[in-house]
């Protein structure tokens, strides 16, 4: 059983099944962005960022990832967040982006009724969804970072992207990880983000966690060139 599981974590971390390679090709950070490339001590301190540790942070991202997603937007003016959760992310990302505008939606807590299930959709991840949008008050309230974050409440289905076309420099999906909301906001995505502007997707961990975001982004792979990030959860996307 100990076996089992230590070869299980094995293959996860070299991005594959007992069979076969995952289908979203994996690269190293430094292969998808020239940021991250160490020098001979390791990371430069170009990619130093402001940072508070994931540590007890419900539905957060581990402190590696926040090191690449802060980096990735460094020098963004307009950022989309799909899923608040508590706002940690959504203010780090303020935080190291200093002229951004950081746009971030997420269901109510009074309104988690008007949540859309549909047919396919995995219902643990459903009912994930729902918990992560209770909160109703946010990391960055109360910091100067504030200033830049426009929160907006609502179901993500119902959101209307078009007023955003073509603007967004990041664009983060981390929002409910069932299939008929990751393709949703994976669409809207692919309409708001600008030329040379990245998506990321959190949660790409195999079929057995968030399934439904490892089955949609593997289709997608299909026909978008994807990257997953080395030692992240994310799959990253950059149209030319």
């Amino acid at each position: 059983m100990v076996t089992h599981l230590l070869l299980g974590e094995r293959l996860l971390r070299k991005q594959r099944s007992f069979f076969k390679e995952w289908p979203v090709k994996r690269v190293l950070p430094e292969d998808f962005d020239p940021i991250f490339k160490a020098g001979p001590l390791g990371p430069t301190t170009e990619t130093e960022i402001r940072t508070v540790g994931a540590y007890r942070v419900y539905g957060g991202i581990s402190d590696f990832e926040t090191w690449i997603i802060c980096n990735l937007a460094r020098n963004a003016k307009q950022i989309f967040e799909f899923g608040t959760a508590t706002g940690k992310t959504t203010y780090l990302l303020a935080a190291n982006a200093p002229q951004a505008t950081v746009t971030t939606i997420t269901l109510a807590p009074d309104a988690l009724e008007t949540y859309q299930e549909a047919a396919g959709d995995n219902l643990t991840d459903s009912r994930a969804a729902k918990d992560v949008s209770r909160f109703d008050s946010f990391y960055y309230q109360g910091n100067k970072e504030e200033e830049r974050i426009v929160q907006l409440f609502g179901d993500s289905k119902e959101f209307d992207p078009a007023p955003y076309k073509g603007t967004m420099d990041l664009i983060f999906i981390d929002g409910s990880h069932a299939q008929s909301y990751v393709e949703s906001d994976t669409q809207k995505a692919l309409e708001m983000i600008k030329p040379g502007g990245v998506i990321l997707w959190h949660d790409y961990r195999g079929p057995k966690r968030a399934k439904d975001v490892f089955s949609v982004l593997n289709k997608l792979s299909k026909r978008l060139d994807l990257a997953w990030i080395a030692n992240t959860s994310f799959v990253a996307y950059r149209p030319r």
